[in-house]
């Protein structure tokens, strides 16, 4: 068989997929008027295979590590565990981006994915968060989370959820929830199990931004009760028993646990966020006013 006939009928390498599709990729935002490119950037040369063919289009970056290593404008960066699949890649981006106030909540967004640690784009998939999101097609007019919590905290708490859920504990997933909101509007609705574990200890070194304190974390979630996180990112108090009544017109959707109607109750009752693991299936759930907001894959879902 000679070379050229070989050369015909080789597959394209993982770096020529990759190419053709971001660039097909920007060729379709173009044709049907989307602004928005959501990519994960795992390479730098995908970073700049990218830059290659953006124009005027605003960026979200989905970074498993540092933010890109670009200076232009109309940039957003979301970083996520390395882990993560390409659809809680996508979710995670988009919702944040809404969030954030980068993406409006009827316009669609290119989002160009692949599976962490292939180090290669091959996944195409156009959201439109009020298509495809429940909360943002049923809340249009409302505020997407309180004032009092800071999206940097929140995202914090999504990241190490997503982590909880995928390294676990003995192959398991670690199953907990975080409140994350004004102490004092929540403790009317909160009742100790035990003798706070956390009392007494600097403010700095229960924050959960102090790496050396996730390891504390993973083991206080092996008690039951949820952690309640203020609005700076310093969890007050561990193994807490949500304690907020269920509000009866609040509709609960059928195979959630204790922990997803304890979060739907107290985010009735109070001005926070609660963001749960679930122990069975290692999805994270965000809840706010009594509905979820969003779900993530944060075990087994690998290859989605």
């Amino acid at each position: 068989m000679s070379s050229s006939t070989s050369n015909t009928d080789s597959p394209p390498t993982e770096y020529a997929e990759t190419r053709l599709l971001v660039k097909h990729g920007f060729e379709l935002a173009r044709s049907l008027g989307i602004t928005k490119v959501l990519v994960y950037a795992e390479l730098v040369s995908d970073q700049r295979l990218v830059e290659t063919h953006r124009e005027t289009e605003t960026l979200i970056w989905i970074t498993a590590g540092e933010s890109p290593d670009t200076s232009k404008e109309h940039e957003f960066f979301v970083e996520v565990p390395g882990e993560t699949n390409r659809i809680s890649q996508v979710t995670l981006g988009v919702i944040m981006g809404v969030f954030r106030g980068v993406v409006e909540t009827a316009e669609s967004v290119i989002c160009l994915t692949g599976l962490a640690g292939s180090k290669r784009l091959d996944n195409l998939l156009i959201i439109n968060p009020k298509r495809d999101f429940p909360w943002f097609s049923n809340h249009e007019e409302e505020a997407m989370v309180p004032e009092s919590v800071n999206l940097r905290e929140l995202l914090q708490l999504l990241t190490i959820s997503l982590r909880f859920a995928s390294e676990g504990r003995e192959g398991k997933p670690i199953g907990t929830t975080f409140v994350l909101g004004e102490v004092e509007q929540l403790k009317p609705h909160l009742r100790p199990l035990i003798l706070n574990p956390l009392e007494g200890h600097l403010k700095k070194t229960r924050n959960v931004y102090d790496n050396k304190f996730l390891e504390t974390l993973r083991e206080l979630a092996a008690l039951d009760g949820a952690f309640i996180v203020n609005p700076k990112g310093v969890v007050e108090f561990a193994a807490v028993y949500l304690d907020a009544p269920l509000p009866a017109n609040l509709k609960i959707a059928k195979g959630l646990g204790a922990r997803h109607v304890a979060a739907a109750a107290i985010t009735s009752k109070a001005d926070c966020v609660a963001v749960v693991i679930s122990e069975s299936s290692g999805n994270i759930s965000v809840f706010y006013k009594g509905q979820a907001v969003m779900t993530l894959e944060g075990h087994g879902g690998g290859g989605r």
